[in-house]
């Protein structure tokens, strides 16, 4: 197998700076209330997406502030996806700006040539840095593609893989959280030699039964490397983060926002769209700590009337104003009925 994890460096922030001259090679920052995207030049100076935006103008005034342009995301996203499509059609999207691709047997056994030549086309094209990993799993070429930020190329062939795989350290695994780390910790392992030897059974009374299955397969080599198309969205979410705050009109407005972006996604996956019939809202507090409440439409609808109503009730349900913690994040999600197939045609 021979994987590339293509993934759009500070994507919101570099769309800026592509359409905009004045923001190249300046710290600068996508942002309402709280920083979506720092370019690179801004993380330099220490700015990290969620910081309030307050915090970074009055700290670093050098700092340009520029919105949230969601229009020409989405469109950066799709020539960007057209440039993925266009050496394989064997392409899993992780998010907007980011994907696998399955090159084997593609890339006439020069892979680096390969990745280096997407990452060509997608700076001439679309006018965006795409940094590439190239790996025999899907870990090995995400953890590549981390190394080569910004704006590089990393390749994990199998020797290299032999001797990284053994020294990686649980907690920069991909799903292997802060909770998940510290009973792993708890248990002694640190590193993926530390697993030798254990087995399912024993794992699984560290982690869950998922978790435990993963990590072996990481050990023994033999973790995920399959591609998957996406099939139609089951759903369409929209979130905002914040500075934390308990105060109504703020928490009411973002949620509103979300509702707004989310109808306008779902509108723009099918004709005609699929009408959710649920609505599921949820907050985030300070701590970190998610609080989620689902509710049932009447009938299934896109209208915005009938949507805000419901997502109010439900952000009322989650009690944010009494909880005492601050709300850092609102989110939305619309689940969608499943798609309805073409009927087989008839049998001459």
């Amino acid at each position: 197998m021979v994987l590339l994890h293509a993934d759009a460096d500070a994507f919101f922030a570099s769309v800026e700076q592509r359409d905009d001259p004045r923001l190249r090679g300046r710290p600068m920052v996508v942002a309402h209330e709280v920083v979506a995207c720092p370019s690179y030049e801004a993380r330099a100076l220490g700015i990290h997406a969620g910081m309030a935006t307050r915090m970074v103008t009055r700290r670093w005034p050098e700092v340009l502030v520029v919105g949230y342009r969601g229009e020409a995301y989405e469109e950066a996203s799709r020539a960007l996806f057209e440039v993925f499509h266009r050496y394989t059609p064997l392409v899993e999207p992780g998010s907007i700006e980011e994907a696998f691709l399955d090159v084997t047997d593609r890339d006439r056994g020069d892979p680096a040539g390969m990745a280096a030549a997407l990452r060509r086309t997608a700076r001439a094209e679309v006018g965006l840095p795409v940094s590439v990993g190239v790996g025999r799993t899907k870990l090995m070429a995400k953890l590549a593609s981390r190394r080569a930020k910004p704006d590089g190329l990393v390749v994990v062939d199998p020797d290299t893989e032999a001797r990284v795989r053994p020294r990686l350290h649980l907690d920069d695994l991909w799903g292997v959280g802060p909770t998940t780390y510290e009973k792993l910790h708890a248990a002694g392992l640190f590193v993926v030699s530390d697993l030798y030897g254990w087995d399912e059974e024993r794992l699984k009374g560290v982690v869950s039964t998922a978790m435990a299955r993963r990590l072996l397969s990481i050990a023994a080599g033999t973790d995920d490397a399959t591609v998957r198309l996406p099939g139609p969205r089951r759903s369409v979410s929209a979130t905002r983060s914040l500075p934390a705050t308990r105060t109504r009109s703020k928490v009411a407005a973002v949620l509103d926002e979300c509702i707004g972006r989310a109808v306008q996604r779902v509108t723009g996956l099918d004709d005609p769209p699929r009408l959710p019939a649920r609505v599921e809202v949820v907050v985030r507090y300070d701590d970190g700590v998610q609080v989620l409440q689902r509710g049932a439409l009447s009938v299934p609808t896109l209208d915005l009337g009938a949507l805000t109503a419901l997502s109010h009730d439900l952000l009322d349900r989650t009690g944010f104003e009494w909880d005492g913690r601050g709300v850092t994040m609102v989110g939305l999600t619309l689940p969608l009925p499943v798609a309805p197939t073409a009927p087989p045609a008839p049998t001459p």
